[in-house]
């Protein structure tokens, strides 16, 4: 590791909580991260962080398109720093000492120019999420106290990441519940529509339309609204039909 004299983490970490999480995505979020990193630490060029999602490793927030192949053959050859921090501790690669085990990973790097890599858990609560990782072109990159503030600002990053993942969750979820409360709205219009002027049974008004959608293949709210949609055109002539 290098003696050249750190960078100062402290404004670009404060920046995190600048962040407008519910106005932006999982992956534009981690790229303003990652350039808040770039300022952060001197000689390091570009970032991106490593997520696990499932028994799947992916790349977001990659703030330049080379990172993309360099992360993803370590992802194919399940070893390299992004994937080795996954177990909690930070990983540096220098071009001029590779490990074996980073052999395939080494060649990727540097055929697109990055010979320094370093890698910090995203980890909350012991669980870690990902990794935080900087790239440069320089050979032997990281600088004397950049390890304890990449860790500084690993662990801000994972707050911000958590809170990301927890708010667009939950978006998620009332969206869902909305869209199921508006189904459930239309079909109920359907059914009461087809009671009154077929004068069939709540159940035999939902089995039919249940029949219409698996006939046509179309799903049963886009019945359901063709029921109400027809009903709404031709009121005044007392006919539902749905085409």
């Amino acid at each position: 590791m290098s003696e050249r004299a750190s960078g100062q983490a402290g404004r670009p970490i404060n920046s995190l909580a600048d962040l407008n999480l519910s106005a932006e995505t999982l992956d534009s979020i981690l790229g303003h991260i990652g350039r808040l990193g770039v300022e952060a630490l001197e000689g390091w060029a570009a970032a991106a962080a490593s997520l696990v999602e499932r028994d799947k490793v992916a790349t977001y927030g990659a703030t330049e398109e080379r990172l993309e192949t360099i992360d993803q053959a370590q992802y194919d050859a399940k070893k390299g720093p992004c994937v080795d921090a996954l177990g909690g501790d930070v990983q540096y690669f220098n071009a001029d000492d590779i490990p074996p085990r980073w052999r395939q990973f080494g060649e990727a790097a540097t055929n697109e120019g990055i010979y320094s890599v370093v890698s910090f858990p995203l980890q909350l609560d012991g669980e870690v999420m990902g990794a935080l990782n900087f790239y440069s072109e320089e050979r032997d990159a990281l600088r004397t106290g950049q390890k304890e503030e990449g860790l500084l600002f690993a662990s801000q990053a994972a707050v911000a990441v958590a809170n990301a993942k927890a708010l667009h969750a939950r978006t998620a979820q009332v969206e869902n519940l909305e869209e199921g409360l508006q189904t459930r709205t239309i079909i109920g219009q359907a059914t009461g529509l087809l009671m009154a002027q077929e004068g069939l049974t709540s159940e035999e008004a939902f089995q039919k339309m249940v029949k219409v959608s698996q006939t046509s293949n179309i799903k049963l709210r886009e019945i359901a609204q063709r029921y109400v949609e027809v009903w709404e055109e031709k009121a005044g002539e007392g006919k539902v039909t749905a085409e």
